[in-house]
């Protein structure tokens, strides 16, 4: 061998040497500098991923590897772990990851929009999520110790601690539990105490735990309090492919509460339960639950609006229950449903043992939910806002108030459907195959039948309840409330309406606390009697018409009736008066427990109901109210010509039942051509226009439960007149009226007349008078005339003008020259005579009839009376002379010619005769003539002295009885004269001379 040929062993085993040795230092300073290796391999790794790390490794061994490791921004991290401990086995040329220990993991993450989110870890997540697992990779087990995860969510920041172990991929072990927080959005906000969270996996199952303590407040009441949820499940293990064939779920959730409420609806003492038995199929995307479900909710208390109930109970069973996500959420059940409640309490109604069953199918998709129901409720009620019967109710009322105290409630084969708006059907409807029934204790009944598709009548009848028929129509229930047209009719007593009637139709609407009725038209309201103890409203009618708004509306406890009242008429018997044709907008209603009314009378005519009219037709205006149980009325009357007569003021005690109006007339002046008496009363028919002067009158009307008072005074400083007598001047006085109706004057009031021109002037008249039973009784009262005076010893004039008046005149001194000359037969009578008597008469229209009569002559006079006057149709004589002796009379011839021959004697001496006693005796006959019975003692003194001569011849042969004789002057007159005159003639011509005389002249 060469020494060539020898080096080159030598150099190779140099340089394996130097190879080894290097090897060495290399593996030497690898291990020497192993955790800085695996820091940067793993840092470096991270980077490559676009991922800010850092790593504090603490061992680096054949199997474990032990860190410190913080990811994302140094100054928020995303993730941070105290200790991270890593073992794995060498397989091949590779590593295999036996098990992963995290302890105090902190994680912080986002869930916004639907989207989680870790930060600067979301790369690498989404490269793990598109990068299928090999079927033999791996399956390390995790166990995760006093891990951190804050959360950050739209509605607020969650903070969750929990220990973990996950094996084969399978969580096997969960414990967790979230800090109290609040979260908030879209007007809700979440409270939650110390939540707690189990999850255990035993073989092919896992089982879940949730207990959470949490209160509620939302928008429109919306709260839950006093809260406790808790939800357990068991079911497969969700494995993404759940290839094992268990699939059996069961799940159940329970809710407690102190207090459940949303608007209007509370309940109190709640718990809420929900059981699923079932299978499951396929994974979240895809899940399918089918199977049996149970729910239940208890209340020991609840209320909605002012209605309390207690001891609730509702149930829901469905053994069909199949929810299926696959192509779209959708849900089909049969379902059961029952509830119960122990007691109900809406202000004075309460219902009790309340018990209903339905059933029907249920399904649900995206478009909406749709539910069809039938079944059955029944229950008791009774309602005390009317109270017992009383001795004063009328038979209805009482009958009422008997159905109100117990009824029993029967609804079989209700109906109920839920549509999805929009569409066919939408919302709730409500379907009553059969009548449902409200059946009293004491008998009667009231039924409720469907008519139609939303077409409903209700019908009360028997037992002695009033009479109703309501026609329902176009029913609809959507968004908690209902609405529906309404036609009724209905014949009641109840309260003060007696025997009322009602006809009305609109629209009613119930929802959000508040009922509602819009009328299409005006209702007809009527009663025969308003109760209001002596003081009763009888034949009221009328009709109430919409004014803008409601009819009648119903919220808060309150209730409004309102609109524009027409037509109204109604009787007043305790005023004696009526009212007609009032018209104006009203308002009435309660609230807070008491009762409010406003009226505005627009116009309404007031007519006297007196028997004898007392005054004429009146328009009414003004207001009225009620407030705190007391009517006031501010009221203006005024003539149908629209001239201002009156005020009055009402003030009346609802609750004591007693009140009162005030009446002023104020200043009336009557003027020619202006406001005259005969167009406020016919009482003043008398006061013949044209009337100039003033009156006033103030009265008041008092009542109380018991009866009604009255009286008032009407002043007359002066007032001129034309009366059936003649004209009269400067009437004035007062009178005091003890009663409006009827109409009683306090006796012995005075009033004073300056001047009567009557057939002849009367002065200084003065009248005595009361009033009582609408009759004017006048027990004193004189006049100046002809020297003399004229008093009324009595005199009653009734207002009812076919009653006769009656009455008796004295005479003392009267000279009636003036008198008789002044009167129609004056041209034909004239009589110087003073006299004294009494005159007892009863007139009627313009026929007077006197009985008892007397006057008599209390000086000298004289008196002369054309023949005509007894032969010329006023009159018809039979004289008897007793001593009519005429100078030289022969012997008497035969009986008739003898009579003719003294009956001339007399007519010739009543012609020119004076007289020293007269003494006329007055009585009127049947046919109305007016018999005087004259007793004349005078003598024969025509102006022209008069005397008479006989022949012998005339004697002998008694010629002178065929012809007629002259009554000599001086001849001695005792007379007694029986003769009538035709009064009512008489007083007609007179009557016609008045007329004629305050008529204005002729035009040509």
């Amino acid at each position: 061998m060469t020494d060539a040929a020898a080096a080159k062993p030598r150099r190779l085993r140099l340089f394996l040497a130097l190879f080894g040795v290097a090897l060495v230092v290399f593996a030497a300073l690898l291990y020497l500098n192993r955790r800085m290796l695996a820091r940067e391999a793993l840092t470096g790794w991270l980077r490559s991923k676009g991922v800010a790390s850092e790593a504090e490794v603490y061992a680096f061994g054949p199997s474990t590897f032990t860190a410190r490791l913080r990811i994302g921004d140094p100054g928020r991290p995303d993730f941070t772990a105290a200790r991270a401990e890593v073992r794995y086995r060498v397989r091949g040329f590779g590593f295999e990851v036996v098990s992963v220990t995290l302890r105090e993991p902190v994680l912080r993450a986002s869930l916004r929009g639907g989207r989680l989110s870790v930060g600067s870890l979301d790369p690498i997540v989404e490269e793990f999520r598109s990068r299928p697992p090999r079927p033999d990779a791996a399956r390390p087990r995790i166990l995760v110790d006093g891990g951190v995860l804050w959360l950050a969510t739209d509605y607020g920041p969650l903070r969750l601690r929990a220990d973990a172990r996950v094996e084969d991929n399978k969580l096997m072990w969960l414990q967790a539990g979230a800090e109290p927080a609040t979260l908030a959005g879209r007007g809700v906000t979440l409270r939650t105490g110390r939540a707690a969270l189990a999850v255990t996996t035993r073989g092919a199952r896992t089982s879940v735990r949730l207990d959470a303590p949490l209160s509620v407040a939302g928008p429109e009441g919306l709260a839950l309090d006093g809260g406790l949820l808790r939800i357990t499940a068991d079911g497969p293990y969700p494995d993404l492919q759940n290839r094992r064939g268990d699939g059996g779920v069961t799940l159940n959730a329970s809710l407690a509460a102190d207090a459940l409420a949303a608007g209007d609806r509370r309940l109190e003492d709640v718990e809420a339960q929900a059981a699923f038995v079932g299978q499951a199929t396929g994974w979240i995307p895809d899940l399918t639950l089918a199977g049996r479900a149970v729910a239940d909710v208890r209340a020991a208390s609840g209320e909605i609006g002012g209605t309390q109930g207690r001891r609730i109970l509702a149930a829901a069973v469905s053994d069909d229950l199949r929810w299926t996500r696959r192509g779209g959420d959708r849900l089909a059940a049969t379902l059961r449903l029952t509830g119960s409640l122990g007691q109900v309490q809406a202000a004075d109604l309460t219902l009790e043992r309340l018990a209903a069953s339905f059933s029907g199918p249920l399904s649900a998709d995206k478009a909406g939910a749709r539910l069809t129901l039938s079944g059955d409720v029944v229950g008791r009620g009774r309602y005390a806002g009317l109270g017992a019967p009383a001795a004063e109710d009328s038979p209805e009322t009482a009958a009422i108030k008997r159905a109100a105290a117990g009824f029993r409630i029967a609804a079989p084969g209700v109906g109920l459907s839920l549509a999805p708006t929009p569409g066919p059907g939408a919302g709730v409807s409500l379907r009553l195959p059969r009548p449902v029934r409200l059946l009293p204790d004491r008998g009667g009944e009231v039924v409720l039948s469907s008519t139609g598709a939303d077409d409903w009548r209700l019908v009360s009848a028997g037992g002695g309840l009033p009479e109703a028929d309501v026609a329902v129509t176009d029913l609809r229930l959507a968004n908690g409330g209902a609405s529906a047209g309404v036609s009724a009719k209905a014949r009641l007593s109840f309260g003060p309406i007696q025997h009322g009637a009602l006809d009305a139709a609109g629209r009613l609407r119930i929802g959000g606390g508040v009922v509602g009725f819009t009328a299409s038209r005006c209702a007809a309201l009527s009663a025969e009697r308003l109760e209001l103890g002596e003081n009763d409203v009888e034949r009221l009618a009328g009709r109430l018409c919409p004014g803008g708004g409601p009819l009648f509306r119903m919220a808060d406890g309150g209730w409004r009736l309102s609109g524009r009242a027409e037509d109204v008429r109604a009787n007043a018997p305790f005023l004696q008066a009526r009212v007609e044709q009032a018209a104006g907008p009203v308002a009435f209603g309660q609230a807070a427990g008491r009762l409010q009314a406003r009226a505005a009378i627009e116009g309404a005519r007031v007519e006297d109901a007196a028997p004898e009219t007392r005054f004429n037709p009146l328009v009414m205006t003004g207001r009225a109210e009620l407030a705190r149980d007391v009517w006031t009325a501010d009221l203006a009357f005024r003539t149908l010509a629209g001239q201002p007569v009156a005020t009055a003021v009402l003030r009346h005690d609802a609750v004591r039942g007693q009140g009162g109006v005030d009446i002023d007339t104020g200043a009336l002046v009557f003027a020619e051509g202006g406001l005259q008496p005969e167009q406020l009363s016919p009482l003043t028919a008398a006061l013949g226009s044209p009337a100039t002067g003033q009156a006033r009158f103030t009265g008041r009307f008092s009542w109380t439960a018991e009866g009604a008072t009255s009286g008032g005074e009407l002043a007359i400083p002066r007032l001129d007149f034309e009366s059936p007598a003649g004209a009269v001047t400067g009437l004035s006085g007062t009178i005091a009226l003890a009663s409006l109706a009827p109409l009683d004057a306090v006796p012995g009031q005075t009033l004073t007349v300056e001047r009567l021109d009557a057939i002849a002037p009367l002065t200084n008249v003065t009248a005595t008078f009361g009033l009582k039973d609408e009759v004017v009784r006048i027990s004193g009262g004189e006049a100046e005339v002809g020297g003399g005076k004229v008093r009324i010893e009595a005199l009653e004039v009734p207002f009812d003008r076919t009653a006769p008046t009656r009455g008796t005149l004295l005479f003392e001194g009267v000279q009636l020259h003036d008198v008789v000359e002044a009167s129609p037969f004056g041209d034909k009578v004239e009589l110087d005579a003073r006299v004294s008597g009494r005159v007892p008469f009863e007139a009627n229209g313009n026929q007077v009839r006197i009985t008892g009569g007397d006057l008599r002559a209390i000086q000298p006079g004289r008196l002369s009376i054309d023949r005509s006057t007894f032969t010329g149709g006023l009159g018809s004589a039979v004289t008897e002379s007793a001593g009519v002796a005429a100078p030289g009379a022969g012997a008497p011839a035969d009986e008739s010619s003898t009579s003719d021959m003294i009956t001339e004697f007399a007519y010739e001496a009543m012609e020119n005769l004076s007289f020293d006693r007269l003494e006329a005796g007055l009585n009127s006959q049947a046919d109305g003539r007016l018999g005087v019975l004259f007793h004349i003692r005078g003598r024969h003194d025509p102006p022209k002295r008069q005397q008479l001569r006989l022949g012998i011849f005339e004697l002998v042969q008694r010629d002178f009885m065929n012809k007629a004789l002259p009554l000599p002057s001086g001849t001695e007159v005792n007379l007694t004269l029986d003769t009538t005159l035709n009064l009512d003639d008489l007083l007609a011509d007179y009557a016609e001379y008045l007329r004629l005389r305050s008529s204005g002249p002729v035009q040509p």
